[in-house]
């Protein structure tokens, strides 16, 4: 039977690998999200060209358009990966907190 110090020692050990693979995983959440800052910033600012532009919709206008789609996919792409990140992030954590003896 190990001594308290010892199962001490060998929690402390544990925790510490867990804390370590948690707080890997919330900085390339934290990454992850700022980079989505960015890609939505982009979408408004190509957005707010194209209501600026008089008229009808001009080849250039339309070229805007399809700019805006693959840039609206490949941000929804991102919130994915995020999503998937914070799943991982999640099973990182015990759901319930172990029994004290």
């Amino acid at each position: 039977m190990a001594t308290p110090s010892e199962a001490i020692r060998a929690f402390v050990t544990a925790q510490t690998g867990f804390n370590q693979r948690q707080g890997a995983a919330i900085d390339k959440s934290v990454a992850a999200a700022g980079g989505l800052s960015g890609d939505i910033a982009a979408l408004n600012a190509k957005i707010l060209e194209l209501q600026n532009s008089p008229g009808q919709v001009t080849p250039e206008d339309q070229a805007l358009i399809d700019e805006l789609v693959i840039m609206g996919e490949a941000a929804t792409a991102r919130s994915e990966a995020q999503a998937t990140a914070l799943e991982a992030l999640d099973a990182l954590t015990a759901p319930v907190a172990p029994p004290v003896p």
